[in-house]
């Protein structure tokens, strides 16, 4: 058992120490990791962390979505820095699959862009409530508790899997809630997007499929899009996903942040779940 864990531990001190925010340096970022959770397995609640550019987040053990910058400062590296260095304050940010705010926080605590935050689950959409109103953002960013598909109407998705809850499958035997679902293009009919990001644990094709008119707005630039093989569940390939997206006119990135270069990919990054995409 005593073996076990320590592999796991150098196993995650290996990974943080790859982080360019680390420094090399993955004794601090393990000791974060053990320190956290520790405490909240002694003393399990809801804790406020400090985070960068002065920006406070809730967090507990089992928030996947957020816990991670306890550790490393920064998760999502490339591309949240990417979005904090291409989106301006008169932007608008469209956070689908918000989960509990990692990046609307960025967008609308550090760029000052308007962000539309979409989130289908209560309970995780409570959690993004609570984060935005603890940064003071309300006037910043719109909250909408709603899953977003091809077309409008209701869908089921699966509660008891904390922060990682999604669309569920036809029969598929576990509890699940119904959810009111509308088309993006209905929910953006009045705006101007500059930067979508799609997080929906699979569902990706269905809810590009019903921004079609929104794919075509000239002040779309960016798209932040997962690729994890987690549509194959519904039938979806990455590949159609990427094929799709690309029928617009966006191609992939990746990001020199250092630099703050972008080169163009021929397909979408395998190095890492997700990847950018920019208007050509």
């Amino acid at each position: 058992m005593i073996k076990k864990v320590l592999k796991k531990l150098k196993k995650r001190r290996k990974k943080f120490q790859s982080h360019p925010l680390i420094n090399g340096n993955g004794y601090d970022a393990l000791f974060r990791y053990i320190k956290f959770n520790a405490i909240q397995t002694i003393k399990p609640k809801t804790r406020i962390y400090n985070w960068i550019h002065g920006l406070k987040f809730y967090a507990k053990k089992g928030d996947a979505g957020i816990v991670s910058n306890i550790y490393i400062k920064l998760a999502d590296y490339e591309d949240s820095m990417f979005l904090m260095h291409h989106l301006h304050e008169n932007d608008l940010f469209v956070d689908i699959g918000a989960n509990v705010g990692h990046f609307t926080l960025l967008a609308s605590g550090v760029s000052k862009a308007r962000t539309i935050a979409i989130e289908p689950i209560p309970n995780t959409y409570e959690k993004l409530q609570k984060n935005i109103n603890l940064n003071n953002l309300q006037d910043k960013v719109e909250c909408l508790n709603i899953g977003l598909g091809e077309d409008k109407g209701e869908l089921k998705f699966t509660k008891g899997y904390d922060v990682m809850n999604r669309v569920a499958l036809e029969n598929e035997n576990v509890p699940t809630i119904s959810v009111p679902v509308q088309k993006l293009d209905e929910v953006l009919q009045n705006e101007q997007p500059t930067f979508l990001k799609i997080d929906v644990e699979g569902f990706e094709y269905y809810v590009l499929k019903g921004a079609t008119e929104t794919l075509k707005k000239e002040s779309l630039k960016y798209i932040l899009l997962e690729f994890n093989n987690s549509g194959s569940r519904f039938g979806i390939s990455d590949e159609k996903v990427f094929d799709f997206v690309t029928s617009y006119g966006f191609k992939p990135l990746s990001y020199h942040v250092d630099k703050k270069e972008v080169t163009l990919e021929n397909s979408f990054r395998t190095d890492k779940f997700n990847t950018i995409f920019i208007r050509a």
